[in-house]
C-alpha cells in the first residue's frame, strides 16, 4: 500500500531525546509524547518513522498503540541498526542479529509486522554480498515485514539501492539547499522504478529555520545561503518555513515527508502548511536555481563539526 503523494510523516527521533540543531526544548515527558502521538493519529497522519537508535521512540509508540482503535494505526517506518558496524564474524551471527533486531522493533512497536523496514545503514546493502537483505526478505516471506529499504546520504548509496531487485523504499535526505537528486536525475529514475520515496531533512536538522547570526562557529560557512534565504522569503512574502515545505511537498515522486515534532501545535502547523496551494512556477524556478553551488559540508550533517 502506497501513501498518498507527498503525505505527512510524523518523525520521532524527538521521542526518545533531543534530536537537531535548532532543538532547544527539554526532553519531553511520557505523557506528553503519549499526547503528541495522540493527537497526531486524531488529526489523521498515518505514519510514523522511528528506529532502534531513536531512544525508547519505539516502545513509546508500541505503549500508544496499544489504545489505539485498529482501523486508527498508522503505518510504521522503522530500521534496522547497522549490522557491518558491529564487525560480527560469522554469517549465522549476523543472521541472528538481524531476526532479533526485527523480532524486538516488533515486540517494541506492539504489532505483528513491521510495515517497512529499512536499512538505517546504506552500506548494508552490499555487505557480505547482500546477506543481510536476503534475512530480510526471509522474514518478508514469512509476512513479519512488508516493505523493505534503506535510509540514505548519497549518490553512491541511490545507485546501489537502484542495482538491487525486490527493494520497495527508501528514505533520502532533500530540501532547498540540498538538491543532488533532482540535479543528477535520481530522483527521477527513484520515481520511474515506482520507488516509495520518503525525505527527510526538509528543514536540514532545523539549520534552515535558524537565524544566520545564531549559527554555531562551525556553520559559519551556511550564512550566506541562508541570507539569500531569508532575503527571497522577505521578497516573496512567503516564509521561509513554508518555502522549505512546499518545495519539496510538490516534487513529483514524492511519497511522504518526514518531520519530526515536540508539540501538538507543530503537528497542526504542519497540516496547515499540508494543506496550502503549491508555490508558483516562478517561485519554485528561484528556488530550485539559487541553491546550486552549496557544499556538501553543508547539506551533510554528518561533516557538521
Amino acid at each position: 500500500m502506497m501513501i498518498n503523494k507527498a503525505g505527512l510523516v510524523l518523525g520521532t527521533a524527538q521521542l526518545g531525546g533531543n534530536y537537531g540543531i535548532a532543538n532547544t526544548a527539554a526532553n519531553p515527558s511520557v505523557q506528553q509524547r503519549n499526547e503528541l502521538l495522540q493527537y497526531a493519529l486524531s488529526a489523521g497522519i498515518g505514519y510514523l518513522d522511528t528506529a532502534p537508535g531513536y531512544g525508547d521512540s519505539e516502545s513509546v509508540i508500541g505503549d500508544c498503540l496499544k489504545h489505539t482503535a485498529p482501523q486508527s494505526r498508522p503505518q510504521i517506518v522503522t530500521k534496522l541498526p547497522s549490522v557491518q558496524r558491529l564487525r560480527l564474524h560469522t554469517e549465522e551471527a549476523r543472521r541472528r542479529f538481524v531476526i532479533s533486531s526485527v523480532h524486538a522493533s516488533l515486540n517494541k512497536l506492539n504489532c505483528s509486522a513491521l510495515d517497512v523496514c529499512l536499512l538505517h545503514d546504506p552500506l548494508d546493502l552490499t555487505y557480505q554480498g547482500g546477506e543481510i537483505l536476503q534475512t530480510l526478505q526471509e522474514m518478508q516471506q514469512l509476512q513479519l515485514i512488508r516493505r523493505i529499504g534503506v535510509s540514505v546520504y548519497d549518490a553512491e548509496d541511490i545507485a546501489n539501492f537502484m542495482r538491487v531487485e525486490g527493494l520497495d523504499s527508501i528514505q533520502i535526505p532533500l530540501n532547498v539547499l540540498d538538491q543532488r537528486w533532482l540535479a543528477n536525475g535520481m530522483l527521477e529514475q527513484l520515481t520511474r522504478k515506482g520507488t516509495e520515496i520518503f525525505v527527510r531533512s526538509v528543514y536540514l536538522q532545523g539549520l534552515l529555520l535558524m537565524a544566520p547570526e545564531q549559527l554555531p562557529a562551525g556553520l559559519k560557512q551556511a550564512e550566506q545561503p541562508l541570507l539569500r534565504l531569508n532575503s527571497y522569503s522577505k521578497e516573496t512574502g512567503i516564509p521561509v518555513k513554508e518555502l522549505c515545505f512546499l518545495y519539496v511537498r510538490d516534487l513529483p515522486g514524492i511519497s511522504g515527508l518526514v518531520i519530526g515534532c515536540e508539540t501538538a501545535r507543530q503537528v497542526q502547523e504542519n497540516l496547515r502548511m499540508m494543506a496550502l496551494p503549491p508555490l508558483s512556477r516562478a517561485v519554485r524556478q528561484t528556488l530550485g536555481e539559487s541553491f546550486t553551488d552549496i557544499p556538501v559540508e553543508i547539506i551533510d550533517p554528518r561533516r557538521w563539526k
